[in-house]
């Protein structure tokens, strides 16, 4: 807010002492015997974290009368560069939130007219209570060159929810009803933790996303066209969640309280404790919810020209447990290597009961079969993820090495118990003796991997990048049916749906990245090679399914700053989308013997070919992106849907020929007043789908769009209120139509205890809204979905601060900002 005024007010002050100086010179020129040489002070501002300050004034005067001579600025590596005459001066460092710095006594001497200061460290500034940083709030969005980032820690609408409820209210972001993610309508995205795979995602990503509180979240990334350096997996792009980790000296801890109506609540603590060379963090947490929900399914089959209705009336309440802890620690050698060891650890427990009503009728509307199914779903997980990385910086600055070796493990031991009760109206009585069955589903995960990167900075602006990595993927999933015999009552095992199969999955990777600045034109290029090695195998028969496949994945990224604040991006990147364990499976699942899912293990992968332009406008109290994007995808995987003369609807993945992908995505921030902000992005899209290889053509063309928008408005003294609204548009898939929804969330924030504690107030889905409506359709049916389940929910959550606890250092105080965009 104060960086324009602040730049006129020092540069008006520098024209003037330059004037001021000019007339003294032309009246006192000759007594002092002509003109002093021409010299420079350079050095580098850094903060207590030893981070670089962008945008501190620095301000030179001289020492005999303390007149304003020069003063720059500093740039985004904190570095700044005084022109000056041989003298005698001091100088002043000052930025926003920090203790002003005075340097005295710095001489330009004829002999030494290149002055390098090297370092200049500078304070947070303390409260006069000692104990509350002041600090300028940080930006909600961050442009970089490849990626965008959403600081979403002081976001009201996440009070209370988990890291799927963070992503919502990210732009282009979409989390349908069994909580898969999508970006810009693809649902193949990359999801990490920290730059990095998670055991947490191999079992079930959308059930990892609830386990992860949205108080533990720092940022989120968004990478829509991710360079060599990024695994060529996934689609739409990569969605990386930064959790919150602290450096800060001695002991700082972060607590939460969440409780919320009806049945949310959660606790979690963070921490991080430095002394010396060692930084220990940590964070501990447990959750419990409670979701009760509802599925209504309609569907009319017409086989033979007959047409048959079927009804399901479901209702279910799906629930559980969870923790989550997280220790790791730091190790600084020296100034040039440090070592991080790091480790998690998730347990759950949760229960999905489930009661159905199936009831069946003719074309006249007679009801001929009525059912009542129940479900009881009691699922058992557990997460383990182990970490090592070290990072060296070379003697030559820009230069780095980082290894890294993780290994992580995910078991799952889910037990369904199933009754049905059938009854035939074509019959008198109803059938004695319930139907019973149950399941057991064990699924295992191993992921291990070893990578490397290196960092060679040639010049100020040029550089190049390596890197090699490996990594393993085994999944073991085994799936048991057994049907009750009343008679003799004893238990028997449904061979015809019991299966066990294994996967296996390599892929070795490695990359080179060049990147360069030529003035305000910056580019990026590299290439990625990937070898993959698929074995996939059926335990009951030993039946193999092997593919290899070697991969080139090249891609650009070009940067062109037309003005100040002003600026041009063109990218484009080739990624890969490969089938996962349950798409290849030739086994269904059987929790609704009317609804199959079954696995199709001759499935290819995708190809995408994906290119991005966009334009960066930045005003002082306000930012405007827009990105024109078109993504070409080959031998597209989507769900097909089928139903047999039995009425039996069967979902198998297929290849499909191809698609085409067109949008535009606008993304803006406005400080209406000092006390008012909005934000929000808008994001609309054209797809055409070409499935003309299969022998029924699926063939699409449709337009399609989603927005969101966010308000923050501090009102009365120390209280802040936060309005978030999101909107999807009606989205055409292969076979049907996902209907429009709409949801609209607010928060209240009071900081209390002297800026050590909050409250917030949250009540989400304000108007019920969120109801999830999908119409299917295919050669003889008609499918109607509506799925709910309780979304309004009311949150109070109350925050305590230990020390200065602080993910990292705040800067700026508008709602945008903009990263170096030359590399």
């Amino acid at each position: 807010m104060f960086r324009p005024f602040t730049g006129l007010l020092i540069v008006f002050c520098i024209l003037l002492a330059q004037y001021t100086a000019a007339q003294n010179h032309s009246r006192f020129g000759d007594r002092q015997g002509g003109e002093r040489p021409m010299g420079s002070i350079t050095g580098i501002v850094l903060d207590d974290d030893a981070q670089p300050v962008e945008y501190a004034t620095v301000s030179l005067f001289r020492m005999r009368d303390s007149t304003l001579t020069n003063g720059a600025i500093t740039d985004e590596t904190g570095k700044f560069k005084i022109d000056t005459k041989a003298g005698k001066y001091f100088m002043k460092i000052e930025f926003i939130a920090f203790t002003p710095k005075i340097l005295i006594n710095v001489k330009v001497h004829p002999s030494n007219l290149e002055v390098d200061l090297k370092t200049v460290s500078i304070a947070r500034r303390v409260s006069d209570l000692g104990e509350v940083e002041i600090t300028a709030e940080k930006s909600q969005v961050e442009v970089g060159l490849d990626k965008k980032v959403f600081n979403v820690q002081k976001d009201l609408s996440n009070v209370g929810g988990t890291a799927s409820e963070v992503l919502e209210n990210v732009p282009s972001v979409i989390v349908d009803v069994d909580g898969n993610i999508s970006l810009r309508g693809s649902e193949n995205v990359r999801i990490l933790i920290d730059g990095k795979p998670s055991g947490l995602m191999g079992i079930s990503p959308a059930r990892a996303l609830e386990q992860i509180p949205a108080n533990t979240i720092e940022s989120i990334e968004i990478v829509t066209n991710p360079s060599a350096r990024y695994d060529a997996e996934g689609i739409a792009g990569i969605i990386n969640i930064i959790l919150k980790k602290d450096r800060a000296a001695g002991f700082n801890g972060l607590a939460n309280l969440t409780t919320g109506y009806p049945h949310r609540h959660n606790a979690n603590f963070s921490f991080n404790h430095k002394q010396d060379k060692v930084n220990l963090f940590g964070t501990a947490g447990i959750r419990y919810r409670e979701r009760p929900g509802s599925v209504i399914y309609h569907r009319e089959t017409t086989v033979n020209d007959t047409v048959t209705t079927l009804d399901q009336d479901g209702y279910f309440t799906r629930g559980g447990l969870s923790y989550n802890a997280r220790l790791g620690a730091d190790f600084y050698l020296n100034k040039k290597n440090t070592i991080t060891i790091s480790g998690s650890f998730s347990p759950s427990a949760g229960s999905n009961e489930r009661n159905t009503d199936y009831s069946t009728s003719d074309y006249a509307h007679v009801l001929k079969e009525l059912s009542n199914r129940t479900t009881l779903d009691n699922d058992v997980e557990t997460s383990l993820d182990l970490n090592f990385s070290y990072e060296k910086k070379f003697k030559k600055k820009g230069r780095k090495l980082t290894a890294d070796a993780r290994y992580s493990v995910g078991i799952e031991d889910g037990h369904m118990e199933m009754m049905e009760e059938y009854e035939l109206f074509d019959y008198a009585a109803d059938l004695s003796n319930p139907l019973e069955q149950q399941t057991n589903n064990i699924k295992k995960q191993t992921n291990a991997v070893a990578q490397a990167d290196y960092i060679h900075l040639i010049s100020k602006d040029e550089k190049m990048e390596f890197g090699y990595k490996s990594g393993l993927q085994i999944r073991d999933l085994e799936y048991i049916v057994e049907e009750l015999n009343d008679s003799s009552d004893t238990w028997f095992n449904l061979s015809n749906v019991s299966n066990h199969f294994n996967y296996d999955e390599q892929v070795h990777a490695g990359y080179g990245i060049y990147s360069n600045k030529l003035k305000n034109f910056s580019y990026q290029l590299g290439v990625r090679a990937e070898q993959t090695y698929v074995t996939s195998t059926l335990k009951e028969t030993e039946e193999a399914y092997n593919k290899e496949y070697l991969n080139l994945f090249p891609s650009i990224h070009l940067s062109q700053k037309l003005q100040k604040d002003n600026s041009l991006q063109l990218s484009f990147s080739r990624r890969i989308r490969r089938p996962r364990a349950r798409n290849l499976n030739p086994f269904n699942s059987y929790a609704d013997p009317l609804n199959l899912w079954i696995g199709n293990p001759n499935l290819n992968p995708e190809f995408t070919n994906s290119y991005e332009f966009g334009h960066m406008k930045y005003w002082d109290k306000s930012f405007l992106g827009t990105t024109l994007y078109y993504r070409r995808t080959d031998s597209v995987i989507s769900r097909i849907r089928t139903i047999d003369t039995n009425g039996v609807s069967t979902t198998l993945p297929q290849n499909l020929s191809k698609r085409d992908d067109f949008g535009v995505e606008i993304t803006f921030a406005k400080d209406i007043t000092k006390k008012w902000k909005v934000n929000g992005s808008f994001n609309y899209f054209r797809s055409i789908l070409d499935g003309g290889n299969l022998d029924t053509s699926y063939a699409t063309d449709a337009f399609s769009y989603s927005g969101r928008l966010n308000s923050t408005l501090k009102i009365l003294k120390g209280f802040q209120f936060q309005s978030m609204f999101n909107y999807r548009g009606p989205r055409q898939t292969a076979q049907g139509e996902r209907k429009a929804m709409y949801f609209f969330d607010v928060g209240l924030k009071k900081d209390i205890l002297a800026g050590k504690g909050t409250l917030n107030l949250k009540l989400s889905d304000v108007f019920n809204s969120r109801q999830y409506v999908m119409e299917t359709y295919g050669r003889g049916f008609f499918i109607e979905t509506k799925y709910q389940r309780t979304t309004r929910v009311i949150f109070l959550s109350f925050t305590y601060k230990i020390n200065h606890y602080k993910v990292k250092r705040e800067r700026g105080n508008s709602g945008y900002d903009m990263e170096d965009m030359g590399m």
